[in-house]
């Protein structure tokens, strides 16, 4: 909702200002132009990107502009879950039982309370297979780590193609507009002897096609690469969470402090205080 207030004050600033310096907006609006610039470049990102990419950004866009997934609720689920599986591994034959839950988790008991964590695929995903690997054998604390840390990082790199994409696109708009511009001129150059009016009206249009330029690159697609990017980061922390957990967790911690491990790697304004998620473990053991 703020980057959508964000966008609407641009809007309001820019062409408010033009209004009131009296400025007339019919003269902005030039479809051919926008038809152009925007065109051109949203065919470069098509042939520039891959399909994957492609499908990322449309999801990424409608993020930037919903509300906040990885709330304080959000969390409490997730380190809930993890205390709960973890409890469940050092229960006698808590191995088999952890293995039911984490191959058959649409089902399980213990991932089906947790519904926003299991909107997460891949997070969920991620979870349920590194949990495989700390029931196939031991595994020393070191390994688990580094194992988890290239995970995230090709996970990372992935997510962060489209805000990378969208740089590109937010770059090349001015030169773009620049294009239109010398179109604008080149048809102006054919009409120089016509009606004075009509070279002003033509030297308009191709003027009108920098500044579209210029508005998408630095009013839109910028801003909105660095809303993906800083939205790609922030989904990635869930998983650094579990990553910490794990790693305390076959470090032969108790699962208090194993979630504790895992709660440090939350942001600041979504993290639970330590006390709290102690409440939380006392309510789960007497569930």
């Amino acid at each position: 909702m703020i980057r959508l207030a964000g966008l609407v004050f641009i809007m309001f600033c820019l062409f408010g200002g033009f209004v009131i310096v009296g400025g007339n907006l019919a003269l902005l609006w030039k479809p051919t132009e926008i038809f152009i610039i925007f065109g051109a470049g949203t065919g470069a990102l098509i042939l520039g990107a891959s399909k994957s990419c492609l499908i990322l950004i449309i999801s990424q866009l409608k993020q930037v502009f919903s509300g906040n997934q990885y709330t304080k609720a959000f969390y409490q689920e997730l380190l809930s879950l993890n205390y709960q599986l973890m409890r469940v591994k050092r229960m006698p034959s808590g191995t088999k039982v952890l293995e039911s839950h984490v191959e058959d988790y649409e089902n399980s008991s213990i991932f089906n309370q947790y519904p926003l964590v299991l909107s997460h695929k891949l997070l969920v995903n991620f979870i349920v297979d590194n949990y495989r690997m700390t029931i196939a054998g031991p595994i020393a604390a070191h390994e688990i780590d580094a194992t988890l840390e290239g995970e995230i990082e090709v996970i990372t790199s992935e997510l962060l193609e489209p805000s990378a994409a969208l740089k590109k696109l937010a770059d090349s708009l001015p030169g773009l507009g620049v294009l239109g511009a010398v179109m604008g001129i080149i048809l102006t150059m054919q009409s120089i002897d016509t009606d004075i009016k009509m070279i002003g009206a033509n030297i308009a249009t191709a003027l009108i096609g920098t500044f579209l330029g210029v508005f998408g690159c630095y009013c839109l697609f910028d801003p909105l690469s660095s809303a993906v990017k800083s939205n790609a980061l922030k989904s990635m922390v869930p998983f650094e969470v579990v990553k910490q957990i794990l790693v305390a967790h076959v470090s032969n911690k108790s699962p208090l402090l194993c979630i504790d491990s895992g709660r440090r790697a939350i942001e600041i304004d979504e993290k639970p205080a330590f006390k709290i998620i102690e409440e939380w473990t006392v309510e789960l053991d007497q569930s």
